[in-house]
């Protein structure tokens, strides 16, 4: 059975073709840090950062640099859904320190794949993903963001 289902991923499920999916997935704020810290892994400007997740899809990082001799702190709100134009981007308003966050992208302080535009925060999510995990990622047709307390639920819609 194992052989079957690794195949069928294996082929992005082209042997279900009309394939619809919709999942809600909760993920904890210890997730959620864990997957950012295996990120930055290796990363020259950014040496920590740790969120927390609060509701109303608001979210706070502390963010170190050996760049910087402070840690600083970063207020934004998650845009409600993850926009697919082009790679798939999660967006959030910068809520405080802009100038900042400016200087920050003025500086290449921000690691490749995260950019700063005006008051919003830009994750290009495709800019972190193996050439597979893109192929997978390419079903996806929608995801809505809303937060609670101490996590992130994403509402995902597969189509094949």
């Amino acid at each position: 059975m194992d052989k079957i289902f690794q195949r069928i991923i294996d082929d992005h499920f082209s042997e279900l073709p009309g394939l619809v999916v919709d999942a809600s997935i909760p993920v904890p704020e210890s997730l959620v840090n864990e997957i950012i810290q295996t990120t930055l892994r290796g990363n020259r400007t950014i040496s920590r950062c740790r969120v927390t997740i609060s509701q109303d899809n608001q979210v706070a990082a502390d963010v170190k640099s050996p760049l910087l001799p402070w840690t600083f702190h970063l207020k934004m709100k998650l845009f409600g859904s993850v926009d697919f134009t082009g790679s798939p981007k999660v967006r959030a308003f910068l809520e405080n320190n802009l100038l900042l966050g400016k200087l920050g992208a003025l500086f290449k302080a921000l690691p490749e794949g995260i950019k700063i535009y005006d008051d919003q925060v830009v994750l290009d999510i495709g800019s972190f993903l193996s050439p597979e995990q893109k192929e997978l990622l390419s079903l996806v047709r929608s995801v809505n963001i809303k937060t609670e307390e101490g996590k992130v639920l994403l509402d995902v819609k597969i189509e094949n």
